[in-house]
């Protein structure tokens, strides 16, 4: 019987539900379930009655739990992540820029002896995690002064503007104020980052664009052949807009965003997560270069 098995029917037993068990442990829900069957093969008794797709707690789970928690909590306090209690641990990132984590799983890892697993939330939930040592690492721009943090630079991400090819004379010629000022802003609603990154492009212009506010990412292609404004996005994230009708401004340096790499001071981990971060640096200055339209280099 491992402390994993028993992690396992722990947060199957806080949701009753695999498929909520299996989101925050990163797990498949079929390696969930053969745990928990071996669990119970082990102990001699079911842990849960299963009513179709539900779970409910069996008497025998309900008697168990409490100890179950106790164990969980005991181990915790050695400081050594449950999920790194195995032979191949797998680390958890924290990017608080969603793009970055697309790009970020383009890459494999160079050592096989581990995985990383990148989550996405805001800086502030992101630094909450890492101050509980939820997670291992947390990349983004926000700059925080904590004695427990330890923060190195890592990428500096530049930023340009999407726009109907005929609403741009030439590729890639630098914005200028008086470009923008007539341009609608196409915002992203339910993406906070890209919300704070148009209102920071309209600050450093000094001027009062509108703003067309979009539901999903598929509707910005739309309204960008319709000629309904301009979309501020990540450079790297330029394959993913391009086309015969969508074209590219550059914005000014000043408007790039640096992004750092923090980690928790205090946590301890049975695996050199040195490694992991010399990983993370590799690979995020290749997703560097691609932004600055260099050819990546060889993940060999």
């Amino acid at each position: 019987m491992s402390i994993e098995k028993l992690e396992y029917f722990y947060l199957i037993a806080k949701y009753n539900s695999l498929s909520k068990a299996s989101q925050e442990l990163y797990v498949g829900i079929s390696s969930l379930s053969s745990a928990l069957k071996s669990l119970e093969n082990e102990l001699g008794y079911d842990l849960f009655l299963r009513h179709g797709k539900k779970l409910v707690l069996s008497e025998e789970g309900e008697k168990i739990l409490p100890f179950v928690k106790r164990i969980i909590e005991e181990a915790k306090k050695i400081h050594f992540p449950l999920y790194q209690m195995i032979d191949r641990p797998s680390f958890k990132v924290g990017i608080s820029e969603s793009v970055l984590i697309f790009e970020a799983g383009e890459c494999a890892c160079r050592d096989e002896s581990y995985t990383i697993n990148y989550i996405n939330a805001a800086p502030l939930e992101l630094f909450n995690q890492l101050k509980q040592k939820e997670v291992d690492l947390v990349i983004t721009s926000s700059v925080v002064e904590d004695p427990q943090f330890e923060r190195t630079s890592l990428i500096r991400s530049k930023m340009v503007l999407a726009a109907n090819a005929s609403l741009v004379k030439n590729e890639l010629k630098q914005a200028t104020a008086e470009d923008l000022e007539k341009m609608p802003f196409i915002v992203l609603t339910d993406h906070l980052g890209h919300r704070q990154l148009t209102q920071r492009t309209a600050n450093f212009f000094n001027i009062a664009p509108d703003y067309l506010y979009c539901h999903d990412s598929l509707g910005i292609h739309k309204w960008l052949k319709e000629k309904k404004g301009v979309f501020v996005i990540h450079a790297i994230e330029k394959e993913l807009l391009a086309s015969e009708s969508i074209h590219f401004l550059a914005l000014p340096s000043a408007l790039s965003l640096e992004f750092y790499l923090y980690k928790n001071k205090t946590s301890h981990h049975a695996f050199d997560i040195e490694a992991v971060e010399n990983d993370l640096k590799r690979i995020f200055k290749e997703i560097e270069i691609k932004g600055n339209g260099r050819p990546a280099l060889s993940s060999q």
